[in-house]
């Protein structure tokens, strides 16, 4: 989710030191073409740029406790436009029973999934605090969306190291009925992702953070993808780093010319609708 800081200078300051980098370089040049809008509420803008995107709804992901009491106050905002996700709780507290607090919190909203950080907690997929946190997920009908692959730049955690989605092989084949999906395919263990979404059904592919971080890779991996289990189990996403990106993920995404206005439409919006039973 965007922190009401979260401004294009914001970008420029946090990201100084990749200067030279390839990413860095192609998404200042863009944002310097977005056209500015003058708004100090950070949902209104968020709205703002969803419209020129032409993007209907829009998931919402908390990455930690802080973040699923802010939650309803974008809910509250435009419920016909947010969904809301939840974060479990994934390190243990003493005294506390997880199940319990999962419980009581999933009460609160209308959640249409979970979404998974366990890998910036140092933890690997196959740790066993999963195992509750799926079993509540399964009880709820929850979709459940994991970071795998590569952190944000600059991060300073051994993220990769615990982000290879073989790690929850077990988890997927012990709850056949949970939809999970498998944040950013992957990348770079993105022929693992397209692999597991081959065996199993239950399994979707995110591209989000591809559009403008990788572009040419995300052209190479939907390719792949698309021979191999076609665009029906393919989601659109952004994960940016401001509002202003979530147009630029959309136009990027527009650029893969090798897609049929079907895939891209399957891709965009229709995927998700059926998922998140819409």
């Amino acid at each position: 989710m965007f922190q009401k800081g979260y401004k294009i200078e914001y970008m420029e300051k946090a990201f100084k030191i990749f200067e030279g980098y390839g990413f860095y370089e192609r998404i200042a040049q863009i944002l310097k073409k977005v056209e500015p809008i003058k708004e100090s509420n950070i949902i209104e803008k968020m709205l703002y740029y969803i419209g020129k995107a032409k993007l209907e709804k829009v998931v919402l992901l908390p990455v930690s406790a802080k973040e699923n009491q802010q939650l309803k106050e974008w809910i509250d905002y435009a419920p016909d436009v947010f969904i809301p996700f939840y974060n479990p709780p994934e390190k243990e507290q003493p005294n506390l029973d997880i199940t319990e607090q999962m419980e009581q919190e999933l009460s609160l909203l209308d959640y249409k999934g979970m979404k998974l950080m366990i890998s910036f907690r140092n933890k690997h997929f196959y740790d066993s605090i999963l195992q509750s946190i799926l079993e509540v997920a399964h009880a709820h009908n929850l979709i459940v969306l994991m970071h795998t692959g590569w952190p944000p730049p600059g991060t300073k955690k051994p993220v990769l190291t615990y982000s290879n989605p073989v790690e929850m092989d077990e988890y997927f084949n012990s709850f056949p009925k949970i939809k999970f999906v498998i944040a950013h395919m992957g990348f770079p263990f993105s022929d693992i992702a397209i692999a597991l979404a081959t065996q199993y059904p239950n399994i979707y592919l995110d591209i989000s953070n591809l559009p403008y971080m990788a572009p040419l890779k995300l052209k190479e991996l939907l390719l792949v993808a698309k021979d191999i289990i076609g665009t029906q189990k393919i989601l659109f996403g952004t994960d940016g780093f401001v509002p202003e990106m979530i147009e630029i993920a959309t136009q990027q995404f527009e650029r893969v010319d090798y897609l049929t206005e079907k895939d891209k439409a399957n891709i965009l919006g229709l995927n998700a609708r059926k998922l998140l039973n819409l």
